[in-house]
């Protein structure tokens, strides 16, 4: 398979978890070798043709030095994921080296090669809620969905009175799409979950509507119907067809996407709901945190 090779772009990145790399952008170096699905430039000397290393090589410049990862695997991992999903590469393999990490070493680094198969994924879409701090706790959410999970994008946020218990502040909702190689219960006990703890999530057992710092659930998992956990938990979720704040942001983010069961459009789903409950925010998530 013919590549091109782009070599040693030399970036800065707020990359590291030891306190004194937590603020401080530092150099990386990243080089991709992308493999081309066809020949045919080769042939014609068209540029057309061709493929167009620049705005591969500028979404990567962008996406590195707006985003902040603790480790250069994670980094290496999401130029792969962009340049194979994003840029329909049939393989990529990225590098990426951290000069002076290790005393005595000019540099440290990783390689990654991947195809379209890696990412295989099931596709979670998720509903984020909170009232307790919400502004906060909104960001913290998205901030560790990215950590633990592959975030492909997010909804707007919106403002939502309280719903069965209404004697509390209003929330913040929103939608985020993920990719996932976990199985629903995995991704709930290990995403979901974790989240929630971290966020010092707490539950009533008198009142389940009572004020929360995050609340995050399962809406929708690919094309499928079925339950998981002890509980068990439903997917769809049956709030979709409920409230205005989960249809609504789950639309904003995939309108097109057919309900499971309904075998409607979310668009046409969220058109059926009373919008003007619902007031746009916005909120500054800042530089993305990985």
């Amino acid at each position: 398979m013919d590549e091109i090779r782009i070599q040693n772009l030399r970036l800065r990145a707020v990359i590291g978890f030891s306190e004194h790399e937590l603020d401080q952008p530092q150099d990386i170096v990243v080089s991709l070798r992308i493999g081309l699905a066809s020949r045919r430039a080769g042939e014609t000397d068209e540029p057309a043709d061709a493929f167009n290393y620049r705005t591969v090589t500028k979404a990567v410049i962008q996406f590195v030095e707006g985003s902040r990862f603790s480790l250069v695997e994670k980094l290496a991992e999401e130029i792969a994921r962009l340049a194979v999903i994003d840029f329909g590469a049939p393989s990529v393999e990225v590098a990426v080296y951290k000069p002076g990490a290790l005393r005595r070493s000019d540099s440290v680094g990783i390689h990654v090669t991947r195809c379209p198969n890696d990412y295989s994924k099931n596709i979670a879409l998720l509903s984020i809620g909170s009232n307790i701090k919400p502004e906060e706790n909104i960001v913290a959410a998205l901030s560790h969905l990215r950590r633990y999970t592959t975030v492909l994008g997010i909804s707007p946020v919106y403002r939502s009175a309280p719903q069965g218990y209404f004697d509390q502040e209003p929330f913040l909702n929103m939608a985020v799409k993920t990719h996932t190689l976990r199985s629903p219960a995995q991704f709930k006990a290990d995403v979901i979950d974790r989240i929630e703890a971290d966020l010092k999530r707490t539950r009533d057992p008198a009142n389940k509507n009572a004020p929360r710092a995050i609340d995050l659930d399962l809406s929708l998992w690919n094309d499928e119907v079925f339950e998981y956990g002890a509980k068990p938990w439903a997917v769809p979720d049956a709030d979709i067809t409920r409230y205005a704040h989960v249809a609504i942001p789950l639309a904003d983010l995939a309108p097109d996407y057919a309900h499971p069961v309904l075998k409607k459009p979310l668009h046409i789903i969220a058109a059926s709901f009373d919008a003007t409950e619902l007031k746009r925010v916005d909120l500054d998530f800042g530089i993305i945190s990985f």
